[in-house]
């Protein structure tokens, strides 16, 4: 029952409705360039704010229209990612679009109860709680409530070490936590206790296949009845004179819109429209093939089921320079069957995300591997690192029969912006409002992240909650007629809001995993460096019960931020 693999009746369709002649170009009144994570998660997001809030007039379901450019998301494809409580709270945001959506999220991923930092050889350096990135709970008066201790909430495999014993034992917040509570006189609360709110056991983190993921999104937009376009590739987005954009796509189609938003990755092309809005179609194409500066690393990742850490693990090799992430997620009911008694490695399956330094851009390279170049590579790769002394539970994934979705990539960098917008008074004529189709970024092609933090997926997904929470709030929609519209006379004030809450915002999280990546390469590159490293962490860990560098980004409430950006904008009136 997999709808990914089922669409070619909806891709026909779709394409024999935006093949438009020239006097005939389809019109929709708002538009989504890119449907991956964050582009589906806002078209959700904005589902719920038009079609799904009472407060809007419109007696008309705002048609919302998601542009892919792939053919058709493919099952199997390689790639995992972390989840995060601040991405997840928003999907627990759309109770009415979209209900079950964060159950099935869970249900599809794997929780981490851990978090290890590690040397290579498998010492362990320190664990901490996962729940230590989840929000203080907060009680009636406002005061925040801490855990003097807390448990595990899953069962740990006989791999899990004795130290997460001690991570068991470590008061919430750590030792600093502990004695500050002990000053204040605040009481203590348990997060993992049977009375604790339900919202802590459904924003831990967890990890994920990305395809899987993409999967229950997509479902999730169908139901919902928001328009998947496929093979939709943009070329070029060109202005007209009456502050409407035309979208020319690769395969000859147009389409027109009021607002057009932009989700289309770090390559984007909206990203071109918005830095250079123009009437001139030849310029838009000379801006097509802008390529991201290489950074020198390249990550090679996979999975396999091979026993697994409840957890994310972090080693890194001074031997080998290179450092790695490992976490596990779950297989696909596609492929196990809820009813069989499956052993645990049958249920699991081990994430491995490999960063090494590597001068010499091969883009050439930088793709899935087949099966056989997969196999072959990656046991290239074990032996080398089985002679630098890694712990074979870092090499078991790489030589595993059941080895699958491996990929390698180069990592990019581009400059992130400083404004996200254009039109409704940004630019065009001498006022900046004339002659300028309304647009706006998220996600990575408004800020390019690098993965060291886990935080470059949970950034798209604020943005699209803050967006759509700010649309809702200043850009009302109307019936025209026998079709719905959004009023944009206040979209620049929308953008002003929703600037001055993401801009920093991604600058200082995004900022944050820079320079933790940084560190997990002189980690590689320097013994004496190393040494302080772990030193670092294990103090860190022992006075906080984490790495404080992770709570800004996982603690975050943007549904809360956006509420007090605009009671601060009432009293300003």
């Amino acid at each position: 029952n997999m709808h990914i693999l089922t669409i070619s009746n909806k891709v026909s369709q779709t394409k024999m409705n935006s093949e438009a002649s020239d006097d005939a170009t389809e019109y929709h009144p708002l538009v989504i360039v890119g449907g991956g994570i964050g582009g589906l998660v806002l078209a959700l997001c904005l589902d719920q704010q038009y079609n799904q809030n009472s407060e809007h007039s419109s007696s008309k379901p705002l048609p919302i229209h998601v542009y892919e450019s792939t053919s058709a998301y493919t099952a199997n494809a390689g790639g995992a990612i972390g989840l995060y409580p601040n991405g997840l709270r928003v999907l627990q945001n759309l109770n009415d679009t979209a209900p079950k959506l964060l159950s099935q999220v869970r249900e599809a991923g794997c929780d981490y109860i851990y978090r290890r930092w590690m040397r290579h050889d498998g010492l362990e350096v320190a664990v901490a709680r996962e729940d230590e990135l989840l929000p203080d709970l907060v009680d009636e008066a406002g005061d925040e409530e801490t855990t003097a201790t807390a448990t595990a909430t899953t069962t740990t495999t006989a791999a899990d070490s004795s130290t997460t014993a001690d991570a068991d034992r470590r008061p919430r917040r750590g030792s600093f936590g502990m004695l500050s509570n002990r000053l204040s006189g605040r009481s203590l609360l348990s997060t993992t206790t049977s009375s604790s709110p339900r919202i802590e056991t459904e924003l831990q983190s967890l990890g994920i296949r990305r395809w899987k993921y993409q999967q229950v999104l997509y479902e999730a937009c169908i139901e919902a009845g928001i328009k998947i376009h496929f093979g939709k590739r943009l070329q070029t987005a060109i202005t007209t004179n009456d502050s409407k954009t035309v979208l020319h796509f690769k395969d000859g189609s147009k389409v027109m819109t009021s607002l057009l938003i932009g989700a289309d990755g770090i390559n984007s092309k909206v990203r071109n429209y918005v830095v250079n809005p123009t009437s001139d179609e030849e310029k838009q194409k000379s801006l097509e093939e802008f390529m991201p500066e290489y950074t020198g690393v390249t990550c090679l990742m996979g999975c396999a089921n091979v026993p697994f850490m409840r957890g994310i693990c972090f080693p890194s090799s001074a031997t080998s320079k290179c450092h790695a992430c490992y976490y596990p997620t779950k297989v696909p009911k596609d492929g196990v069957k809820e009813e069989e008694d499956n052993a645990d490695k049958d249920k699991y399956e081990m994430v491995f995300q490999i960063y090494f330094p590597s001068p010499i851009e091969r883009p050439d390279t930088w793709r899935t591997l087949t099966p056989d170049e997969a196999k072959a590579e990656c046991q290239e790769l074990a032996k080398k690192l089985r002679e630098d002394g890694w712990d074979e539970q870092f090499l078991a994934p790489l030589e595993s029969q059941s080895l699958k979705g491996v990929l390698r990539v180069g990592l990019r960098s581009r400059e992130a912006l400083d404004v996200w917008h254009v039109g409704g008074g940004s630019g065009g004529g001498e006022d900046g409002s004339v002659g300028v189709g309304r647009a706006v970024l998220l996600g990575d092609a408004a800020h390019p992240p690098v993965p060291y933090i886990g935080q470059g997926a949970q950034m798209a997904m604020e943005d699209a909650g803050t967006l759509s929470l700010l649309l809702g709030h200043f850009c009302p929609m109307n019936s025209d007629g026998d079709a719905a519209i959004i009023d944009l006379s206040k979209f620049q004030d929308a953008m002003e809001v929703y600037e001055k809450l993401r801009v920093p915002r991604t600058k200082t999280v995004l900022g944050s995993s820079v320079q933790l990546g940084k560190t997990q390469q002189k980690r590689a590159d320097s013994i004496l460096y190393n040494a302080w490293r772990e030193f670092s962490i294990k103090a860190q860990v022992w006075a906080y019960g984490t790495l404080p560098v992770m709570r800004p980004g996982a603690a975050f409430n943007y549904n809360a931020k956006v509420e007090e950006a605009l009671k601060e904008l009432e009293t300003t009136l």
